[in-house]
């Protein structure tokens, strides 16, 4: 017998028994319990240790209530075993960054499963230890972002160096961009067939791109990852920040979610979606911040606007929970959420 997972129909815009959420970085440094893990062990440790990161994982589950569990990975992870070691210090840090096309052609494959097994075992532990109603969602960052890193070799507001190699190095970057897609497609297959019920894709830095430039350099990759993952009840999720702008080109990936940040319009944003196309959000993180009557009122705010556009719905954060989140007001923004009697969804997508 199939189970019905809420956040999963939500995803598809069929009617829901209750209103989904789930949170980025809903395991992470504001849960009690996530710091007493870090106190014994570092990020790169709970990443690369099966148990650990299903423990964390499947903590934010049981303490907040939530339909949908994201495995506790990092996005950095596939690049390593292409030739690009990472370390943290603390944020990301590429030691030799691409700055030419000759080093394109040096980068290794990805085996997934050989490379990056450990994340397959993490979600295979937390499938078996989820409720069933609930979720699992895999994860990858996507070709530009992975890009963006690997040239500029560090965090950075702007990326200028690696924007400037798409400018002067076309050729090369679309060579770049073909490799890391080809590797991100093989890298969510694998977690799909780990037990993965869902799949997002995180672009962290494709907001800096224009429109035109977003469809130029971005948008045929992400049609390509898409295709290659496309299997049924096994929705795709894409996520941009800074995305408002974008909204409609990412609707053309032919993702079954887009994921949008607090500072977009809502209805505006399902005006410019495929008819099939849920959405999700959108919550400013700082809100959470706030008092409990101000983030109810806040829900009620996106429900409302989300129950006019008749599209299916998945209440998130517009980014990550932010580390001085009190745990006891994410409680209230579940329970509220949850409080919310779900609309019958009207443009489902059949999958």
């Amino acid at each position: 017998m199939t189970v019905k997972r809420d956040f999963i129909e939500a995803c598809y815009g069929r009617p829901v028994g209750r209103r989904p959420i789930w949170i980025m970085r809903q395991a992470g440094r504001y849960q009690a319990s996530y710091r007493a893990v870090r106190t014994k062990h570092s990020f790169d440790e709970l990443c690369h240790t099966p148990e650990l990161a299903a423990q964390v994982t499947l903590d934010a589950v049981r303490q907040f209530d939530l339909d949908a569990a994201i495995i506790f990975s990092d996005i950095m992870v596939i690049l390593p075993p292409m030739g690009l070691p990472v370390t943290f210090a603390p944020g990301p840090k590429i030691a030799v960054p691409i700055r030419r096309p000759d080093q394109i052609a040096r980068l290794k494959p990805l085996d997934p499963r050989a490379d990056v097994g450990y994340v397959m075992n993490a979600l295979r532990q937390v499938r078996a230890a989820l409720p069933e109603p609930v979720g699992l969602i895999g994860f990858s960052g996507a070709p530009f972002t992975l890009a963006c890193y690997a040239i500029e070799g560090e965090t950075s507001r702007e990326y200028p160096t690696a924007r400037q190699f798409f400018y002067r190095e076309p050729d090369a970057a679309e060579q770049l961009m073909k490799h890391f897609a080809d590797a991100i497609a093989d890298y969510l297959n694998a977690q799909i067939d780990a037990g993965a019920d869902a799949v997002q894709l995180f672009d962290s830095w494709g907001g800096l791109l224009s429109a035109a430039d977003y469809r130029r350099w971005v948008l045929p990759h992400m049609q390509a990852i898409i295709a290659k993952i496309r299997r049924p009840n096994v929705p795709v999720i894409l996520y941009v920040n800074g995305s408002s702008h974008l909204v409609d080109a990412l609707s053309d990936t032919r993702c079954d979610v887009v994921s949008v940040d607090w500072r977009t319009d809502l209805p505006a944003a399902a005006a410019k979606c495929a008819k099939q196309t849920a959405l999700q959000g959108n919550l400013d993180p700082v809100a959470l911040l706030g008092t409990p009557d101000e983030i109810r009122r806040r829900v009620d705010t996106i429900v409302d606007e989300m129950d006019t556009t008749g599209k299916g719905h998945v209440f998130n954060l517009g980014h990550g929970i932010l580390p001085p989140t009190p745990e006891e007001n994410l409680r209230v923004l579940v329970e509220h959420v949850h409080a919310r009697r779900p609309r019958l969804q009207t443009a489902g997508n059949d999958q």
